[in-house]
């Protein structure tokens, strides 16, 4: 049984393992494997990490499958320059091997209401450039209006930037 909802301090370990799993499993090659390998190697302060922002901010939602998080997503305030009066979607992750089953759709879908109750009229969501959910984030209506750049661990990675009107 699928189950969508907002996540607990409990979830917060296995919100972090999907995060790593999917880096490990989606992202090579798009991000250098150390960036990567650094990352899973950091799985339990990450999920300390995600547990301190699920106790103050609350903007996790969770994908259950039978008791299991299999995907989630965190949205908040966008920090993106030209949008900051906007809300953004900074992470939206599926366990490979349960896309195409609506569970993103969901989570997106879950994470914009949340954004819209919060007051926001418009969204972002940037998107790592090569990731093929590129189409699945334009399908969902969004429009690619821009790039941006992010560094992580000394790596630069080039972001799509798409804007929803919500």
């Amino acid at each position: 049984m699928v189950n969508i909802r907002k996540a607990n301090p409990e979830d917060a370990l296995a919100i972090s393992i999907v995060n790593v799993y999917t880096w490990k499993t989606q992202y090579s090659g798009l991000i250098p494997e150390e960036v990567i390998d650094d990352r899973v190697a950091s799985v339990e302060q990450m999920a300390q990490k995600n547990k301190n922002r699920i106790i103050e901010d609350k903007n996790y939602i969770v994908a259950e499958i039978d008791g299991t998080v299999v995907g989630f997503t965190r949205y908040a305030k966008s920090t993106y320059k030209d949008y900051e009066n906007a809300g953004e979607i900074y992470a939206l992750y599926l366990l490979k091997g349960f896309n195409g089953k609506g569970l993103g759709r969901k989570l997106f879908e879950a994470a914009r209401d949340e954004l819209k109750k919060a007051g926001y009229n418009q969204m972002i969501i940037k998107c790592l450039k090569g990731n093929p959910t590129l189409d699945f984030y334009k399908y969902m209506g969004g429009e690619v209006i821009g790039e941006d750049k992010m560094i992580m661990d000394n790596a630069v990675l080039e972001e799509d930037v798409l804007v929803y009107n919500i």
